[in-house]
């Protein structure tokens, strides 16, 4: 438990159990110019990103993390929620 000063009382909360992660995932690439050189077209790659947050939950067909939080009254509110397909994550790093 920790304890978070409201007013002029100590308020026990719940400790935060979720772990802080960067989720390194791919996404597509659309140009949608005209190429005059197929060799360009073939030099195109899909794009490597990453994203941190708070890991919400994970199973065999989604992650889910979160960036923001709140404790209001001892209850839990999370904001900026992304889902990842699980087939676009390639890496998830516990973070200190």
């Amino acid at each position: 438990m920790i304890f978070i000063k409201r007013g002029g009382s100590m308020k026990k909360q719940n400790k935060f159990k979720y772990k802080q992660v960067r989720v390194t995932w791919i996404d597509i690439l659309n140009n949608n110019s005209w190429f005059d050189s197929l060799e360009d077209v073939d030099r195109m790659v899909y794009a490597f990103c990453q994203d941190t947050g708070y890991l919400y939950s994970k199973d065999s067909k989604m992650v889910k993390i979160f960036t923001s939080y709140s404790f209001d009254d001892g209850k839990l509110t999370i904001g900026n929620v992304t889902v990842f397909p699980r087939s676009v994550v390639k890496k998830i790093e516990v973070l200190k």
